[in-house]
């Protein structure tokens, strides 16, 4: 049986951390540990008590920073599983979700699981649909992470993915320039596994419910500021995994997004946060020494 590290980020989320730690740890696979990297300035009494009384299944990180992506790099270099689990603080998993990520990995060529997310606001995935894909032209990003079946896919949803530990650190963890929102960082990771010549699939076995928490996690940011990040972490990207030829168009579709929201939230700040944000990335994509900080002291 293969060791399993489940990495949990979480921050201001305390009602839907314990249904997420209570369902981690009703798990049918025995071999696994979660390891709960800790933002919050002090952690509500349930929480301690409920990790106090699992203390051989789950470790409490505490950290004085707020941040997901480099937090999930604090967990990576920590972990001691062969498989690493990245999960939200606001997720239900099944009794089964481990060990039907974990059954993935028999497969040589598999160096990621995409898993199965459902919401209650899903609309029906049929099969002729594409599931996790980003077209190349624009970077468009198709989810549908609902489906009823297993296929091959370019990305995965950050609530719920898992990789193989030395696939993470060879590819340089999570990049650590894709803050704020933290939007893109599933598929940067992903792209990189693909790109050391592993692929991707999507198991809806591997399912869990993702809560959305009203709080917590960037729900303190304004939607100026969401933009902001939204904007320069796709430009980091975009310029990272896509075809540049492609790229003019790409730019100009999202200055056209950028004037869009604008004009249907009538918050005509997001013009100046949107084209800050993709300037911004432009200039960051350039600062490869923000991945991974201390890749070479593997835990």
């Amino acid at each position: 049986m293969i060791k399993v590290s489940v990495l949990i980020p979480t921050y201001g989320r305390y009602e839907s951390l314990l249904k997420t730690l209570n369902s981690l740890l009703r798990q049918s696979y025995s071999d696994y540990e979660i390891l709960l990297i800790d933002q919050n300035k002090e952690m509500k009494k349930e929480a301690l008590d409920l990790i106090e009384r699992n203390a051989g299944k789950v470790r409490r990180i505490k950290v004085d920073y707020i941040g997901g992506t480099r937090a999930r790099n604090e967990g990576l270099l920590l972990a001691q599983g062969e498989i690493i689990i990245c999960c939200d603080d606001d997720i239900e998993a099944g009794e089964d979700f481990i060990e039907n990520h974990a059954k993935n990995y028999t497969d040589p060529r598999v160096g990621g699981v995409a898993g199965g997310v459902v919401t209650g606001h899903d609309t029906p995935v049929f099969s002729r649909q594409k599931v996790g894909v980003i077209r190349k032209l624009d970077g468009k990003v198709i989810s549908n992470f609902n489906a009823g079946f297993r296929i091959e896919v370019e990305h995965a949803w950050g609530c719920n993915m898992s990789f193989l530990r030395r696939l993470l650190i060879e590819a340089g963890g999570f990049d650590e320039r894709l803050e704020g929102t933290q939007s893109f960082l599933e598929p940067q990771v992903c792209f990189s596994i693909r790109r050391l010549g592993y692929k991707i699939v999507f198991d809806p076995t591997a399912r869990a419910r993702h809560l959305h928490a009203s709080a917590g996690g960037c729900r303190g940011m304004d939607f100026p500021e969401m933009m902001f990040w939204y904007y320069h972490n796709f430009m980091i990207f975009y310029l990272t995994h896509m075809g540049k030829i492609f790229f003019p168009i790409f730019l100009t579709r999202q200055i056209a997004g950028i004037f869009r929201r604008a004009i249907v939230t009538k918050d005509f700040k997001v013009i100046f946060s949107g084209m800050k944000g993709l300037v911004r990335g432009f200039a960051d994509y350039f600062n490869k020494g923000a991945i991974l900080r201390g890749a070479g002291r593997q835990a």
